[in-house]
């Protein structure tokens, strides 16, 4: 976790995760007296009359949330962890150098942040200056060039923390919660045999769907033939047009045009109507008459089903969510965001 970030970690996080390694470590002692392993899935939780209700038919049902959970205790101890690293790693490097570690920092971080150029003030203030309720540019310019320099301070220090770990030799061992998830037969860039896959669901109508194209686009670049990408179908039921949409992709990978018509979709949201899918499979080089008669049969509902069945299954609430070789991660994120889980999977192959 960033140093000058981890005096913010939520309150709540702490609290949720006290509660859950209170309760874990109870039922471990409990299970070590009673020389019983840990409940399985086929445990009985309750019974009415004589219906059983397992273990597994909870966890299936509460996939999403008992994710949530996971996910939240391992950030926990993964920012916590961060912190201790990043700690020993200053008290190391500090006696190696024969200076304070406030003298470290102010060399090796404060100092090397340059501060924000009047063009980088100048592009940052148009891109946000819809949502800045029209306060000028000259108003807001001290606030945005110290916001600036503030995201470079902490760009600096991660490099440095990262020169540290390698000088140091840090390997973690904290491993992160994981989803066994099918790739079933769904489309798929990136070859079959690389060492990380990333399975997507995702909404053809989901506005964040479609920011996550293109930082998706770059990860695939960044690590061409090491990564495989496939994705899964999850529309949303409040997106009138999105498992219409989802069956189109379908239907189109039916003619072998199925990275066209997702990039034309994604590319234009406002047209996910049938009768305007018909268009675009035209525009992309289908036949569309069959295609249409393929939309119009609903021969990929259940396929599209399966894939939403599949997601819930494996605790997706929300679009879009990515599984790095079993690792979540929701919503659009950053190429950093990808490449730190993708690095790390990479390492722990070699």
């Amino acid at each position: 976790m960033n140093g000058f970030l981890r005096k913010f970690v939520p309150a709540l996080s702490i609290t949720a995760l006290a509660a859950i390694c209170a309760c874990t470590a109870a039922s471990g002692d409990a299970s070590k007296e009673a020389g019983k392993s840990a409940p399985s899935g086929t445990t009985v939780a309750a019974k009415v009359g004589d219906r059983s209700i397992t273990l597994q038919e909870i966890d299936d049902k509460a996939a999403a949330n008992l994710m949530k959970v996971r996910q939240q205790e391992y950030e926990v101890r993964q920012q916590m962890l961060d912190t201790l690293i990043n700690d020993e790693l200053m008290d190391r490097e500090a006696k190696a150098k024969g200076v304070t570690k406030d003298k470290l920092k102010e060399t090796e971080i404060f100092a090397k942040a340059p501060d924000a150029t009047p063009a980088e003030v100048d592009a940052y203030y148009e891109q946000n200056k819809a949502r800045l309720n029209g306060q000028t540019k000259e108003a807001l310019a001290p606030q945005i060039a110290a916001m600036l320099k503030s995201t470079k301070m902490q760009a600096v220090e991660g490099d440095y923390y990262k020169t540290l770990r390698s000088k140091y030799s840090v390997k973690v061992m904290l491993e992160p919660p994981r989803v066994t998830v099918a790739t079933d037969d769904d489309p798929a860039r990136g070859p079959a045999s690389a060492a990380v896959t990333i399975v997507e669901f995702s909404d053809f109508q989901c506005p964040y769907c479609s920011r996550a194209e293109t930082v998706v686009d770059e990860v695939m670049k960044k690590y061409d033939g090491k990564v495989r990408l496939v994705y899964r179908d999850y529309p949303l039921s409040f997106h009138q047009n999105a498992e219409t949409a989802a069956m189109a992709s379908e239907c189109a990978d039916d003619q072998g045009k199925y990275w066209e018509m997702h990039k034309a979709m994604f590319g234009n949201q406002s047209k996910l109507a049938a009768t305007d899918l018909v268009e675009t499979a035209g525009n992309v080089g289908m036949d569309k008459d069959k295609f249409k008669s393929c939309l119009d049969s609903g021969k990929f509902r259940t396929e599209v089903q399966k894939d939403f069945q599949d997601g819930q299954k494996a605790g997706v609430s929300g679009t879009p969510t990515f599984f790095i070789n079993g690792v979540m991660i929701v919503g659009a994120r950053d190429v950093n965001s990808f490449s730190e889980i993708i690095d790390r999977e990479l390492a722990r192959g070699k």
